[in-house]
């Protein structure tokens, strides 16, 4: 048979199976703009299925099936969860949660919380069982946790108790409180052997309506020997100011913390409240190094603010730090053998390097290492020693001071440069 024949053929039987077999659903391939050379082609109209009208389960896979097929989608898992927070829908719509203690609530250990602009009124609390998680601003500071007018429990806008290796970065915490005295206790609290990294933070307004006398409003506390809190942080790179009573607080044995790289700014001259800006005490390990610490000034006689406090007995290295326009710069009260002070620069303060004495309810300030500091501009001592012991002939002090620089000290034989008093 002729190849050419037998080709057509096979096309035509095609064609008319083809037509046979289906039905054309739409308008005809022939419109107003075009001619037909044959016959037109037979469209038959079909309407559409209706809701529930085609069982569908006997079509394909069923559902069930198909459950365990492909990535699974876990907004929540413990590798890569992300929740996203938006106090009002605009800024994030795809939003999970209006508030963050909604998204902690339902986040599993390693999840991560972006938290989109917005102004969230709310205590924060991170338990036992959620370890791991990180807590972020979307963008730098934009997203506001503010403390509520009237505050419960420990009183802190964020708290992280009991979970471990939580992070919190470029948040701004803020409050005031709702009244004069009490209101508000802690900005970030860590407690129940929890530990966290704090960064990146601007955290301010820790304080009473106004700013009361009363001893309340410290910013970052990890740790407490009240209530025998322990805790454990990294405070590294945070602005911290306007506060009432502490920048950061880091007390209790068994509490440790390095607070590095921060900027704390005390509220200036004031009559209501004596400030510290770091203060390290009742037997915890800290290692406060290259922070700028400022403005703790309180104006009544007798009793002195400072910018970085040392006392009741902690493990303490505070080295490499700038201290400035405070009543005291760096002073240790009731440490024995645990405390090196070393490579700081105090200056304009109202004394630079102070060790306490038994005169001044310190009698434990003894065989601590003061080393390569630089203290000027401080008035009336750069350095100064109340104690009473073997070092630094003729000074005879409890301490050891080595190669500190300044020009003014209560005793001759603590620091270079110094000239007679």
């Amino acid at each position: 048979m002729n190849k050419k024949l037998l080709f057509g053929l096979l096309l035509a039987g095609l064609i008319f199976v083809l037509g046979a077999g289906m039905a054309y659903a739409g308008p005809s391939p022939t419109d107003g703009n075009s001619q037909s050379t044959g016959s037109p082609q037979q469209v038959f109209e079909t309407a559409l299925f209706g809701l529930g009208e085609v069982d569908l389960s006997t079509l394909g896979v069923s559902p069930t099936a198909l459950l365990g097929v492909g990535p699974l989608l876990t907004p929540t898992s413990a590798t890569d969860g992300m929740l996203i927070v938006d106090d009002d829908g605009l800024d994030c719509p795809n939003r999970n949660y209006p508030t963050i203690q909604l998204a902690v609530d339902n986040a599993q250990p390693g999840d991560k919380i972006k938290v989109c602009r917005g102004t969230y009124i709310e205590q924060v609390t991170i338990p036992a069982g959620k370890d791991g998680l990180t807590l972020f601003s979307e963008g730098a500071f934009q997203a506001i946790i503010k403390a509520p007018p009237v505050m419960v429990d420990e009183k802190a806008i964020v708290r992280v108790s009991g979970a471990h290796n939580v992070t919190i970065r470029h948040f701004t915490i803020t409050g005031p409180g709702g009244t004069t005295c009490h209101s508000i206790e802690y900005g970030v609290r860590v407690d129940n052997s929890g530990s966290a990294l704090i960064t990146d933070n601007h955290i301010t307004q820790i304080r009473d309506v106004g700013l009361s006398g009363c001893q309340n409003g410290i910013a970052v506390d990890i740790g407490r020997v009240s209530g025998g809190a322990v805790g454990t942080g990294t405070v590294v790179h945070n602005l911290i100011d306007n506060y009432q009573k502490g920048g950061v607080v880091v007390s209790n044995t068994g509490s440790s913390a390095e607070v590095a790289y921060n900027e704390v700014v005390g509220i200036g001259p004031t009559g209501s409240i004596a400030q510290n800006g770091i203060q390290v005490s009742g037997g915890a390990q800290a290692d406060i190094h290259h922070n700028k610490v400022s403005r703790n000034l309180y104006t009544t006689a007798g009793t002195e603010a400072t910018g970085i406090l040392v006392i009741s007995q902690p493990t303490t290295r505070v080295h490499h730090n700038d201290v400035f326009m405070n009543n005291g710069g760096i002073s240790l009260c009731d440490v024995s053998n645990t405390a090196e002070v070393s490579y700081n620069n105090t200056h304009n303060n109202n004394f630079g390097v102070y060790a306490y004495g038994s005169s001044s309810g310190c009698p434990l300030t003894s065989e601590n290492l003061i080393a390569y500091n630089k203290a000027f501009e401080n008035a009336p001592f750069d350095c100064i020693d109340e104690t009473t012991g073997t070092h630094n002939p003729p000074a005879n002090v409890a301490n050891e001071w080595l190669k500190d620089l300044g020009r003014m000290e209560n005793k001759p034989g603590l620091c270079k440069q110094a000239g007679p008093q």
